[in-house]
């Protein structure tokens, strides 16, 4: 059996490996993004970068707790950590459906990305063993905010693989709609998850002595 301390530092350890991978991500799949003028390649570097301030925000709530604080001091930054986690689940719904429903309207040409696929496929297996991970520790720890960044690291692998299925469906198909229908499809099941977030939050807030 773990002990609590063990459990926040392979926490820390997975957060930290996250925000590295998260870094290289972001910027290859921008770029590519960019260059291909694909919405869920975009979506998904837009995705990278809030999962990488949402790990970066883990990193500081368990970084309190690693140092000694007492337990009034680390329900305070559970608390934080977990509304700050839950907004940017919003943010990234918002981005995704003003996004889609702009791509649809437009019919934007969505031209093949060799960068983004191979970003897309690495991605897509890494941030599966990230959620798990950050999902594991996070019930053990009993950390809505930690499950929560869990949450965005199946987006992201979600984001990866109908991103691949979007712009493979593009270059190899001419279906220009399945861009931004991919990300819709992500947006529905962000929408569920940010719900449970702010629930969560809302029990915690309510708690907080």
């Amino acid at each position: 059996m773990h002990t609590r301390v063990q459990l926040v530092t392979q926490a820390l350890f997975w957060e930290i490996a996250a925000i590295l991978w998260m870094v290289a991500e972001a910027i290859l799949s921008l770029g590519a993004g960019y260059e291909a003028h694909s919405l869920a390649l975009t979506g998904f570097g837009m995705d990278s970068l809030i999962e990488l301030v949402s790990a970066s925000i883990l990193v500081w709530r368990l970084r309190i707790e690693a140092r000694g604080a007492d337990d009034h001091a680390v329900n305070h930054a559970e608390v934080k950590a977990a509304r700050w986690t839950a907004g940017l689940l919003g943010l990234l719904l918002f981005y995704l459906i003003g996004g889609a429903l702009w791509a649809l309207i437009t019919k934007s040409t969505v031209r093949p990305s060799p960068i983004g696929i191979l970003v897309m496929i690495i991605s897509g297996l890494i941030m599966v063993l990230f959620a798990r991970k950050k999902r594991r520790l996070g019930v053990a720890l009993q950390s809505p905010a930690l499950q929560a960044d869990a949450v965005e690291s199946w987006v992201c692998a979600y984001m990866a693989w109908l991103g691949l299925a979007g712009t493979l469906g593009v270059w190899a198909l001419g279906w220009t709609w399945m861009d931004p229908v991919a990300a819709l499809a992500i947006a529905y099941w962000v929408a569920r998850e940010a719900w449970e977030a702010f629930e969560e939050v809302r029990g915690k807030e309510d708690a907080e002595p």
